[in-house]
């Protein structure tokens, strides 16, 4: 893990510059113990044995594995990541199990850079420190990116957790545990979150560039780095929006049209979460994470569509092996921009004005995350506004008398207004909104602390 060297206020230059070092005395003195630990644990202290049902339905995805996406609704019925400060310790919907494992802390002092290494036990979702006066809150609970503040002693923060994997999970990640620097709101800080921002542009650069001998499949006789219909910062956009958790973003936003600034800080806000964890985990941010479609990775790509890469840009060189490919953000990266181009590709044979209408990205930013089958009705029968979900569908709400057309539209909208594709663009035009502003923002200190403020970092400062 690459750890950024900042020239900055004394609390940051105790995270950058002990975070580092801390890691790997982390990972000395407790993995070999661990691996130990993992190949003795009973199965049912890691859950019990898949039964003959759900080995059943595994079976029934493999065979439905030909569509890129499965279709998912965000239910009104659960209740969205709450404000850390307010969040429960369980979130809602998680997966009951029986499970104890041994989780070990790293809390920074940021006044005296003293570290203190404390262990744990998480049970059945409930976590406990054994043996330490420290007194502290569980905001979310996320296993290895879990946030927590420390409440005693003063001027104590998480910056680095040591979480123990499951068998499977050992299997899989290739790896006995996770070593992470979880978001907490004593991590929100300027340096960080341009730390984040460097580090994110950099890489997305880097990316266009060694794709720069790569055939555009939208753009003919253009390369995918010459082929302008997307810039660095829209890159940039969509993997926020990606990342950004659209429970939360839709108890903000609520399908308002127009944002209040109290709005636009809170969805800045969830941007900079992003951006802190990607600049005190740098290419370890979003390695280990995955979704409800196996999408993993700092782009969140699924299986089916890197199969789509790997078929369609083989000279593109993105690693065949699917870890690596999602872990590795320059790979992951690269994917992303290869699926956008095939999408726009695939989207503008069946509507040929979508190229150069403005709406491009949006379109193939809604197939990318959600599948091209509802970007390619839309297109079909309603063109391009829709696009804009909230704006298009407020605007026919308020019109007096609509179309044939139009009603079809509205209703269309209104049934699916709640689906991930239009959450997705939503959460798209909302980070837009707020992108001037987000790039050149510096995240407040937390109240009380006595951080002086530094310059923002130069291009290419965190490395």
């Amino acid at each position: 893990m690459k750890v950024c060297e900042l020239s900055v206020s004394p609390r940051i230059r105790v995270l950058s510059k002990l975070l580092a070092p801390l890691l790997c005395f982390f990972l000395l003195h407790n993995l070999e113990a661990w691996a130990a630990q993992s190949s003795q644990v009973k199965p049912n202290q890691t859950g019990a044995s898949p039964t003959p049902e759900a080995s059943k339905r595994k079976r029934l995805i493999r065979k439905k594995g030909r569509r890129r996406h499965r279709r998912l609704k965000v239910s009104r019925s659960l209740k969205p990541m709450p404000p850390l400060s307010e969040a429960p310790f369980s979130f809602p919907g998680s997966r009951k199990q029986t499970s104890r494992r041994e989780i070990k802390l790293a809390l920074a002092n940021f006044k005296t850079g003293e570290i203190q290494i404390v262990s744990g036990i998480e049970t059945n979702q409930k976590f406990s420190l054994l043996g330490s006066d420290v007194r502290f809150r569980v905001d979310w609970w996320n296993g290895f990116n879990s946030s927590m503040t420390i409440l005693e002693p003063a001027n104590t923060g998480v910056v680095a957790l040591l979480y123990a994997l499951e068998p499977e999970r050992q299997k899989f990640l290739r790896q006995d545990a996770i070593i992470y620097c979880p978001y907490s709101s004593a991590l929100l800080q300027t340096e960080l979150v341009e730390a984040g921002k460097n580090y994110l542009m950099e890489k997305i650069a880097q990316a266009r560039k060694e794709l720069a001998h790569v055939r555009s499949h939208a753009f003919a006789g253009m390369s995918l780095e010459s082929a302008g219909w997307m810039s660095n910062e829209d890159y940039f956009n969509l993997i926020l929006t990606e990342q950004m958790d659209p429970g939360r973003f839709r108890s903000i936003a609520s399908g308002d049209t127009e944002l209040s600034p109290e709005q636009v800080s809170e969805i800045m806000r969830l941007a900079e979460r992003i951006l802190v964890i990607l600049g005190a985990n740098q290419e370890d941010a979003y390695s280990f994470t995955g979704n409800y479609a196996s999408a993993r990775g700092l782009t969140q790509f699924t299986p089916v569509g890197m199969r789509v890469v790997w078929d369609q840009y083989p000279e593109a060189g993105i690693s065949r092996d699917f870890l690596d490919a999602t872990g590795e953000p320059v790979n992951a990266i690269k994917a992303e921009i290869c699926l956008l181009d095939h999408d726009l590709a695939d989207l503008s044979r069946t509507y040929p004005n979508l190229i150069g209408s403005g709406f491009a990205k949006y379109a193939a930013g809604a197939s990318y995350n959600g599948g091209p089958r509802r970007v390619h009705y839309g297109l079909q029968h309603f063109g391009v506004d829709w696009l804009h979900p909230v704006v298009r569908f407020t605007n026919l709400s308020n019109k007096k008398r609509l179309s044939q057309n139009e009603r079809l539209e509205y209703q269309w909208l209104k049934s699916n207004r709640g689906h991930e594709t239009f959450v997705y663009l939503n959460k798209l035009h909302a980070i837009e909104r707020t992108q001037e502003k987000l790039l050149l923002s510096k995240a407040p200190n937390n109240a009380g602390s006595e951080v002086s403020v530094t310059p923002p970092l130069q291009e290419g400062a965190a490395h």
